[in-house]
């Protein structure tokens, strides 16, 4: 190979390297694309050339990005063949809290039809997520000079504090008072019981020894009529006995329990109250009865409130491990909820987690105000004591999301238990 040949082929060599490199740097392809435009008020600093994505799969590129009137548009070349649907969500993406920025689509139905090259489509505009950040802080920040200093939120903590106060003392006192009355009773109930139970045993004894002729009785009853006579009288004080053992297992086995919840609600400033009786006639099952929302209709509201007042409660209740299950009517309407301890048998057993769904047909106005989405709510309760628990719940999520601070206060009374005990003697056969 000559001079001239080596010169020509690293000439070659050096074009086709400039070309590739050329053709690369240069973002060319030989793929088809076909273009979009997406219409933002804030791009939240998304580059030129950054990756457009599909349910995560890289489908394009930005083409150029510029202003029209008070709008950022967003040139995008899609690949030939790749189908995006009309209701698709165009919002702007990251890989992590620093990483690099993308457009994300969001895959529509098809239902919605396919969105033809060249159509200008709208873009959400999700706040960016260094000022998501700053104003999460912010709001932090507001929070925690609320709870130090003479804040609304500090007020109502305070008023929540002292009635809680308040109302430990006064339960404190009624169950001090009502609980030897109460022992004196189940000691008794216990005393029969025994004596019932050594009853049985004695019967039973007597029967075996009349059917075998065993004993003076046997020897006595030698003719087998006086024998069965015998045995049926000994068997019918058996049955009675067992009757008796029964009724006051009745008696007994019910427990019942007084239930009083404050809520407060800032927005509305206004306070309500909620009062009813928990009957459990066994373990682990419950009926609820009781009035919600009570307020005196005559005073003045301060704030716009959209509760429905002075309603009913009417539940019926499973407590099946940590959850608590109940169904029934919720606040005048049909509804269903449940109560969680996720950290059952812990140090952290005292937090419970609410959920609640109820209006599932609403459709009306309250107050100036369309309703017609159903009604759920969710919270938290931590038990302070035996008989007192605090919590937070969010109201009706899918409307007006309000909050609600509540207080409450659950404790047994065995005097209504032996009532409804005394009650359900009727149902025994006779």
């Amino acid at each position: 190979m000559n001079g001239e040949m080596k010169v020509g082929f690293f000439v070659l060599v050096g074009s086709v390297l400039f070309g590739t490199a050329v053709f690369l740097l240069g973002d060319y392809s030989f793929q088809k694309f076909y273009p979009l435009n997406v219409e933002f008020s804030d791009v939240a600093g998304l580059p030129d050339k950054a990756t457009v994505k599909l349910s995560g799969v890289s489908v394009g590129k930005i083409k150029r990005i510029y202003i029209q009137d008070d709008k950022v548009i967003v040139q995008l070349a899609i690949k030939e063949g790749v189908k995006i649907y009309r209701d698709a969500r165009f919002l702007v993406g990251a890989t992590s809290m620093i990483g690099s920025k993308f457009l994300q689509v969001d895959q529509g139905s098809p239902a919605a039809g396919k969105l033809k090259a060249g159509e200008t489509v709208k873009g959400d505009d999700a706040l960016p997520l260094d000022r998501a950040i700053g104003k999460a802080v912010s709001s932090l920040q507001k929070m925690v000079e609320e709870i130090n200093g003479e804040g609304r939120l500090a007020r109502d903590l305070n008023e929540i504090m002292k009635n809680l106060r308040e109302i430990t003392a006064n339960v404190n006192e009624l169950v001090s008072n009502s609980q030897p009355h109460a022992e004196m009773v189940v000691q008794r109930l216990d005393t029969i019981t025994a004596k019932l139970d050594a009853m049985l045993d004695k019967t039973n004894a007597i029967v075996d020894k009349v059917n075998n002729g065993e004993g003076v009785a046997g020897a006595l009853v030698s003719d087998q009529k006086m024998k069965a006579d015998v045995a049926e009288a000994v068997s019918n004080i058996k049955d009675a006995s067992v009757s008796v053992k029964s009724a006051l297992g009745r008696v007994s086995g019910f427990r019942t329990y007084l239930k009083w919840d404050y809520k407060n609600e800032p927005l509305a400033r206004s306070s309500k109250n909620d009062f009813g009786v928990k009957i459990y006639p066994r373990e682990g099952r419950y009926y609820y009865l009781g009035a919600a929302n009570m307020i005196n209709t005559k005073d003045k509201a301060k704030g716009t409130d959209y509760e429905v007042m002075n309603t009913v409660d009417a539940q019926l209740g499973w407590e099946v491990g940590g959850f608590d299950l109940y169904a029934g009517i919720i606040r005048g309407s049909g509804g269903a909820g449940a109560r969680w301890r996720p950290f059952m048998n812990s140090k952290w057993d005292r937090i419970a987690l609410l959920a609640e769904g109820t209006e599932f047909t609403r459709n009306r106005t309250i107050k100036g105000r369309d309703f017609n989405k159903p009604r759920y709510d969710v919270g938290v309760d931590l038990k302070l004591n035996k008989y007192v628990s605090a919590g937070v719940r969010l109201n009706d999520l899918a409307e007006t999301k309000r909050v609600n601070y509540t207080t409450r206060v659950l404790f047994e009374d065995k005097d209504i238990a032996y009532l409804f005990g005394f009650a359900s003697l009727g149902s025994l056969k006779k």
